[in-house]
């Protein structure tokens, strides 16, 4: 990732903690944040199809969440509204975390020294 891009993110970025069992945010929920994972241990759940199966996965240091907002960054007149989480995500242990904002993302993903390397980091996730 370009170094100015990084210093971006990076001077944004705000301290968040979850409490264990504490829900990050649930599916269907706009989604406000991309989460970067410091320490602790997430569980990420969502339905599969109608039935009543559910696919699960972790999240644990140095993993983020909330990649939705890349792509809804990116365009260059989305609306307001946030992206939809397709995932419900649950803190099983204390968690601490950076966030970034979606109005902060959108901010950075407008300046044009910027958007090319965003979106070579959104490819490759």
């Amino acid at each position: 990732m370009d170094e100015h891009l990084l210093y971006e993110i990076c001077d944004r970025l705000k301290q968040v903690l979850y409490t264990k069992n504490s829900f990050v945010i649930g599916e269907g929920d706009p989604v406000d944040d991309i989460l970067f994972i410091v320490r602790g241990k997430l569980l990420t759940t969502t339905k599969a199809d109608l039935s009543d199966f559910m696919n699960y996965d972790y999240l644990k240091a140095g993993d983020f969440c909330g990649q939705e907002l890349l792509t809804w960054a990116l365009v260059p007149h989305s609306s307001s509204n946030r992206p939809i989480s397709t995932r419900t995500v649950q803190a099983l242990s204390e968690v601490v975390a950076f966030a970034l904002t979606a109005d902060d993302l959108k901010s950075i993903a407008s300046n044009s020294q910027f958007r090319m390397n965003l979106i070579s980091f959104a490819e490759d996730r």
